[in-house]
């Protein structure tokens, strides 16, 4: 356990597994000050089944611009209401392994290289996001994952009205992709015109390549561009009660995957100005107004395993079972 409040400089590897660090009394604050461990970053996780629950990693940077709040390296990592700030990398790894990220914010991480991001998962076994915020990586993306499974759930991507982050969502090397409950937002200065990107790197090898977008609103305030670029290769694509919203018609997808591949079921186009406040980063609001609201109403329940949406980042909300479900994220006002 470390009590709540600043340590400059503290940095650590951390050989041992099955082990919690915790901040008590609210988050540890980790500045790095030009301090950094085995040339890697603030902390370096070695052991496996490590938990790291209310501690905050500020200004990673190492000699090689490589440098993270965490560096993990080894077989399970779980991360709770933490937050990565204004270093290199927030995460960088793992490559085995489970990692597991929930209520966490990683916010203008990037060297402003390309090859450095808010997160930076390499081809683990899984990776696991809940009710998380990323926002304004510097060139590169908000999330990039190499895992054989990339599982995201509720949580907000953003550039807001001036970040430079390449995708919001990059899986370079394809696998097994769902994707729901999430706001997503490029905006106009973005590093790419794309939001979310699947096997531009290649299709990995051993690997199930399949992407699900359930009930996500994503929102593009870059001109042009395109919401999803898909390689050829993947076995099936599945579009479900998804709200895409743009500025000067962006493509739905590219990159060159089939038709054949792509079901798409109560799906709507529109356009970014017709949500409340997609690029406000201090209080997101991704509601659709005036006349789209009317449209997004559904019939049925496309999926009936979406109890929860996401008002605002880091909250959970139950959704009203007697009400009628819409598409995008929201299923009412936040």
């Amino acid at each position: 356990m470390i009590t709540a409040g600043n340590y400059t400089g503290d940095v650590a590897s951390w050989p041992q597994s099955n082990l919690t660090i915790c901040g008590v009394g609210g988050r540890a604050r980790l500045y790095a000050n030009g301090q950094q461990a085995a040339g890697k970053g603030i902390w370096v996780i070695r052991g496996s089944n490590v938990v790291i629950d209310s501690i905050e990693f500020h200004d990673a940077k190492v000699p090689d611009q490589n440098g993270a709040g965490i560096r993990a390296e080894g077989n399970g990592l779980t991360i709770i209401n933490s937050g990565f700030y204004d270093g290199e990398n927030g995460i960088l790894g793992p490559d085995a392994g489970d990692l597991t990220i929930i209520r966490s914010e990683f916010a203008r991480n990037g060297f402003g290289d390309g090859y450095t991001h808010n997160i930076y998962v390499g081809p683990a076994n899984k990776v696991s996001v809940v009710s998380s915020f990323f926002h304004e990586a510097k060139i590169g993306h908000n999330f990039k994952s190499r895992a054989r499974e990339t599982r995201i759930e509720n949580s907000y991507f953003m550039d807001g009205p001036s970040g430079t982050a390449s995708y919001q969502v990059d899986v370079p090397n394809g696998g097994t992709v769902l994707l729901r409950g999430n706001m997503l937002q490029k905006g106009p200065n973005a590093d790419n015109s794309t939001v979310i990107n699947y096997g531009s790197e290649g299709l990995r090898s051993g690997y199930t390549h399949s992407l699900e977008l359930i009930h996500n609103t994503v929102v593009s305030t870059y001109s042009g561009g395109a919401f999803m670029a898909i390689v050829p290769g993947v076995a099936s694509v599945a579009l479900t009660a998804n709200l895409f919203a743009g500025t000067n018609s962006p493509a739905k997808f590219i990159g060159g995957v089939s038709a054949s591949k792509v079901t798409e079921t109560n799906n709507l186009v529109s356009a970014a100005g017709n949500l409340t406040a997609p690029t406000n980063i201090g209080n997101p609001n991704f509601w659709p107004t005036g006349s789209l609201a009317g449209q997004t109403s559904l019939s049925g329940t496309p999926d009936p395993t979406y109890t929860a949406d996401a008002p605002r980042p880091y909250a959970s909300r139950a959704i009203d079972a007697t009400a009628p479900r819409r598409i995008g994220a929201l299923q009412s006002p936040p």
